[in-house]
């Protein structure tokens, strides 16, 4: 009984001991990351703090664009700015983006699925202008989406089946134990 309450205890501690995965090499840059489903750029100027987010996955064409800007000294909205975002990559774009709400410019851009656009935004509002670099937009096929939701459905698995076993193994240890006791 001993052997298997020891076991037991060792096959619950495993799945502490695993490691996801994960990749502890080189960090990206944090100018550039992935949240959900969408791409994140971002730089700060003298004057103006600016993030574009679009999503990380699509099937090509008209893709929408939301850019943030702020003041970089309050972090407060920037509201009736005069925004030029210019996409460089198999075309270029130059892109008007229009004010939603305090700090929110909508536009689109027809984004091929795999070609990456250099992204430079220019700021103006008054006599205050900033040209800041966003790095690298683009856009990436659906299947990608649908390969990483595989990968979640087979830990899933892996953990119910991992569960499946310990309950065998303490019905196995049980049988056994009411045998002994059992005249």
């Amino acid at each position: 009984m001993r052997r298997l309450s020891c076991l037991l205890l060792w096959l619950l501690s495993a799945p502490a001991l695993a490691h996801g995965g994960e990749d502890h090499g080189d960090a990206r840059p944090p100018v550039a990351s992935t949240q959900g489903e969408l791409h994140a750029l971002g730089a700060t100027g003298e004057v103006f703090e600016v993030v574009l987010k679009h999503p990380a996955h699509g099937e090509g064409g008209k893709t929408p664009l939301r850019v943030f800007v702020a003041e970089v000294d309050t972090n407060a909205p920037v509201s009736g700015a005069q925004v030029e975002l210019t996409l460089t990559g198999p075309t270029t774009q130059a892109l008007a983006p229009r004010m939603d709400s305090p700090g929110v410019y909508l536009t689109e851009a027809d984004l091929p699925v795999g070609a990456e656009f250099a992204a430079v935004i220019t700021v103006t509002r008054g006599e205050r202008v900033d040209v800041l670099s966003l790095g690298s937009v683009h856009l990436e096929a659906e299947e990608i989406s649908a390969a990483r939701g595989a990968g979640a459905s087979a830990g899933w698995l892996l953990g119910v089946v991992g569960l499946v076993g310990v309950l065998g193994l303490v019905a196995w240890g049980m049988t056994r134990w009411m045998r002994r006791v059992t005249p």
